[in-house]
């Protein structure tokens, strides 16, 4: 097979987003923390949950709208062979912030992390060995070359700090980091400086992550953590009515996919996805027609 695009996790599987049903709790307390933020009280929202349970959607929900409001935000995500790869997520971070390309040259990748640094802060140019190790480019410093790999840990760590907590100071930040449980070491010491660092600054940090990933952020007064759990019965309903439509024909159907996906949002649109391609339903997206009795 040819790849000939990507979907972005957690938005469906039908070519556009699917209709947003429930969490009315969950947007209610981020939309909180948000004004929060706005007004320099840094806030960091732990969300956690099984898979497809929508942890994923639930961020984008927030986080669009600011994409409009005066608020930059940046996100990224860990990934199952990524754990021992260190500082992956943070590399993406750093491309997306300085607009990096995939094939941009040492060159241009030195020119576009220079200008970016220069035009936030002239100050920040003294951590540039940091960032272009991080982007392996050729660093030509004596003093950076002569750190041994703790310092130098440190230093990077500082660096990636310093110039998220600086961006916070132009504008409102939101950072979204999904999957933690495959996180590794060095971006997990990113997050927990940032979460130190917080207090008093335009900072929202947004993470997401399965039930098995543990941190120590709890004791925070700045954390907020939301447990994800599958859709009630009312919203998994208003989500199949969504996707299959009114016709009284499919009420027996409706009441067996919740059953089975104990309203999980992704089980219950991969289900439906998988009766029409098996030609058990029939017609559009919210209008299909059951096209055989159920066994």
């Amino acid at each position: 097979y040819r790849l000939t695009g990507q979907e972005r996790r957690g938005l469906g599987l039908w070519g556009a987003m699917t209709q947003f049903v429930g969490r009315h709790a969950e947007i209610e307390i981020l939309r909180s923390r948000m004004a929060a933020v706005a007004h320099g009280r840094g806030q960091l929202v732990d969300v956690g949950g099984e898979p497809g349970v929508g942890k994923s959607r639930l961020l984008w929900e927030v986080t669009h709208p600011l994409h409009v409001d005066g608020w930059l935000v940046l996100e990224v995500g860990a990934v199952p062979y990524g754990k021992m790869t260190p500082y992956l997520p943070v590399i993406d971070l750093l491309k997306i912030y300085c607009g990096i390309a995939e094939r941009d040259d040492q060159r241009t990748t030195r020119e576009k992390v220079i200008g970016k640094l220069h035009a936030l802060d002239p100050k920040l140019e003294v951590a540039k060995p940091a960032f272009l190790t991080l982007l392996e480019v050729a660093v030509d410093d004596a003093e950076w070359q002569g750190l041994d790999p703790a310092e130098r840990r440190q230093r990077t760590l500082d660096a990636v700090t310093g110039l998220l907590l600086r961006e916070s100071q132009a504008q409102p930040l939101a950072l979204v980091f999904e999957d933690l449980q495959w996180i590794d070491a060095q971006t997990q010491a990113l997050l927990d400086s940032l979460v130190e660092s917080l207090p008093g600054a335009r900072l929202m940090l947004l993470v997401s992550h399965r039930t098995e990933y543990a941190h120590d952020w709890g004791s925070h007064t700045s954390c907020t953590h939301l447990r994800i759990e599958p859709l009630p019965r009312e919203s998994a309903e208003a989500l199949l009515d969504v996707l299959l439509g009114n016709d009284p024909g499919l009420d027996t159907l409706k009441r067996l996919l919740i059953e089975r996906t104990d309203g999980n949002p992704l089980f219950v649109e991969e289900s439906v996805r998988a009766l029409v391609e098996t030609g058990a339903l029939t017609g559009d997206r919210g209008k299909y027609l059951l096209a055989r009795d159920l066994p």
